[in-house]
């Protein structure tokens, strides 16, 4: 019965947007592939979009679906300890859930010599009873994390847009400024279009 309420709410939602964008770059910055740990995965099926890692972990504080190749953890985050760092860190729609985000956000940063957060785009208040955040922009995201990431977008799926945040551990925004931060918004549309990539300085 949970795998096929798992299967219905996967297949409502696998056609978004800012799923395509999120392995587009974790393509981009994650060639090589490695390890990739979802958090929060819920009962997304993205990892089995990111078949060039060779180890994929799905974690989540309720029930995994069992995938094949895919190890399921279910812990909370805030207690799981992993051997070692993940080449690559995921956590989407997860953060505006919490009443205390920035500890979350900061060791999930930290995970990942390369992370990848999304969070509801300025979404108000009302719009759901889940999130405890909302609104959420690039200001707030950047409180949480104590960083700033190196690339940003913003995906438009049925009307609500999405900020996806990409942060390297090669690249110290912490004590220094960055040359730049690639921004780019993908506006909602049948086709795969989107607007150019803008350098902000």
């Amino acid at each position: 019965m949970r795998t096929q309420a798992a299967a219905g709410y996967w297949a409502s939602r696998r056609h978004f947007r800012y799923y395509r964008e999120v392995v587009r770059l974790a393509r981009e910055h994650v060639p090589a592939g490695g390890s990739v740990i979802d958090v929060g995965a819920h009962e997304t099926e993205l990892l089995e979009r990111l078949d060039w890692f060779e180890r994929r972990v799905a974690l989540d504080i309720h029930h995994v679906p069992p995938r094949p190749g895919i190890e399921a953890v279910v812990a909370d985050f805030d207690e799981f300890e992993p051997n070692g760092r993940f080449d690559l860190a995921l956590c989407l729609q997860v953060l505006e859930h919490l009443d205390r985000p920035e500890p979350f956000a900061s060791k999930l940063v930290d995970a990942g010599r390369t992370a990848i957060i999304s969070v509801p785009h300025r979404w108000a208040p009302w719009v759901t009873e889940e999130h405890v955040q909302d609104p959420v922009d690039e200001r707030k995201l950047r409180r949480w994390t104590a960083r700033k990431p190196i690339e940003t977008s913003i995906v438009e799926d049925l009307g609500m847009e999405r900020l996806i945040a990409v942060y390297r551990d090669d690249v110290s925004t912490r004590s220094r400024r960055p040359r730049g931060i690639w921004r780019k918004r993908v506006p909602s549309s049948r086709k795969d279009s989107s607007s150019p990539v803008q350098r902000n300085r």
